[in-house]
């Protein structure tokens, strides 16, 4: 093996050629200005894979457009392409006759339910306070005592004919009880207290059926006004859904509470808001316009996110080995020196016809503005097992004369070419099939500085 030191220029013979110059010297000073660098060999996993060409889209999950729900006049536009906007933001505000026949059926519906949650009210508080009154009567409290106790209930009609007739057989009772002694020694008539007797017994009956009428009918009117305010509320609750549909998925949803605080809108207005964080790519009407049912007005969509579709050919179906959640690796041309990773989201199976592909769909989440919807990619996708090999930075790997070779260091000065045998590049890294073994040093730093100096002593020569 020759052996040349280049910093004299020294050779041993008059035929040397670059080819055959082995061995490169150098003094520190010359390895200092040449910034070499070496590296220890090592065994690297190394993933076969292949390429396949694709395109950025939105993500399907993260785009939206904007329509209404409902006709009318779009009055205002409050966002305009390139704005970023939130989700729940306004972007738009329409006018439409429908959504104003729809609130003023809410408040007429809310109207209604109020003045049947009133009835039903009034009538729990008289059908408590007759049940109240029935069993302060069953228990013998005196007129006077009713009188006082219910002075705060709400009784109706019923609290004056119960104490009424109450009092009727309290005092049927202390007249009959009163002349039944006298009647016992002859001082009345037989006569006269059997009248007494039934009269108070009549009162007794009296009462007893008064009492009992009175609570079937409290109990019956609080049964049917609460079923009157049950009704009341599935009206309003049907008017709230047809206005939630008229104002569209997107909208806020509009309940009682709040329906009940809107105050200053009037009762046309429909704003129109983003379902989602994300910029505003197109708007498709302008001010004034009539919008109609599902016509777009605006498209939104959160290009952090982002979808890269590759097609999958036929020549490549059997050598493909990628599932979901696996990460590939996406390079786009028109980003020179880029690279980065999506995870797979999409394995299809439906061939396109028009294109004989099936989609591949990976996912990638980047702030990089240069990243465009509708940009050409590339994907690198596995295509079989990884496995263990002796890999070498691709910037350590020379070629001159279709002869393939590395430079190892073998000392601080000293540094030898060593033809290579390579296979397969990934991730600026390049098998070594034959020529290293582990732990040899390498040159990745500097190689071409090396290789100028092999040839230049060539041509010295």
């Amino acid at each position: 093996m020759e052996s040349v030191d280049l910093a004299s220029a020294e050779v041993d013979s008059a035929n040397t050629s670059a080819a055959e110059i082995r061995t490169v010297k150098l003094p520190p000073p010359k390895i200092a200005s040449a910034a070499i660098e070496v590296e220890a060999v090592k065994r690297r996993p190394l993933q076969p894979t292949c390429t396949l060409p694709g395109r950025l889209d939105y993500d399907q999950n993260r785009h939206v457009s904007i329509h209404s729900a409902c006709e009318g006049i779009l009055t205002e536009i409050l966002v305009q392409p390139g704005n970023e906007v939130t989700r729940g933001q306004v972007v738009a505000r329409i006018s439409s006759p429908e959504v104003g026949q729809a609130r003023s059926e809410v408040q007429s519906r809310l109207a209604s339910l109020q003045l049947a949650v009133n009835e039903q009210k009034r009538n729990s508080e008289i059908c408590s306070g007759v049940e109240e009154l029935v069993a302060l009567i069953r228990a013998g409290e005196s007129p006077e005592n009713l009188v006082t106790r219910l002075a705060t209930e709400t009784l109706g009609d019923y609290g004056r004919t119960l104490i009424e007739a109450y009092a009727r057989k309290r005092s049927a009772i202390a007249i009959a009880d009163g002349s039944r002694e006298a009647a016992d020694v002859g001082a009345i008539a037989g006569r006269i207290q059997t009248e007494r007797e039934r009269e108070r017994q009549t009162a007794d009956a009296a009462l007893t059926s008064l009492m009992e009428q009175a609570l079937f009918d409290v109990g019956q009117q609080c049964k049917q006004s609460t079923a009157a305010a049950e009704a009341a509320q599935r009206e309003v609750d049907i008017a709230l859904q047809r206005l939630n549909a008229l104002l569209g998925p997107a909208a806020p949803v509009v309940t009682q509470a709040s329906f009940s605080k809107v105050k200053k809108d009037t009762l046309s207005n429909v704003d129109l808001v983003s379902p989602i964080d994300g910029t505003v790519e197109e708007r498709l009407l302008t001010a004034t316009e009539r919008v109609s049912i599902g016509v777009p007005i605006f498209t939104i969509a959160d290009t952090t996110h982002l979808w890269a579709e590759a097609d999958i050919r036929q020549s490549d179906w059997n050598a493909i080995t990628i599932g979901l959640g696996q990460i590939v690796t996406i390079t786009a041309p028109a980003i020179a020196n880029f690279s980065f990773e999506g995870e797979v989201i999409v394995v299809g199976r439906r061939v396109n016809l028009a294109t004989g592909a099936a989609p591949l769909v990976a996912q990638i989440t980047s702030s990089d503005t240069r990243l465009r919807p509708g940009m050409f990619i590339r994907m690198t996708v596995p295509t079989a097992e990884s496995r263990d090999v002796i890999a070498v930075p691709t910037k350590a790997v020379v070629v001159h004369e279709n002869q393939t070779f590395v430079f190892v260091a073998d000392s601080d000065t000293e540094f030898r070419r060593v033809d290579v045998a390579t296979g397969e590049q990934q991730n600026e890294m390049t098998e070594i099939t034959s020529g290293l073994k582990v732990g040899d040093q390498v040159v990745v730093e500097g190689v071409f500085k090396l290789k100028s100096e092999i040839l230049l002593a060539g041509e010295e020569e």
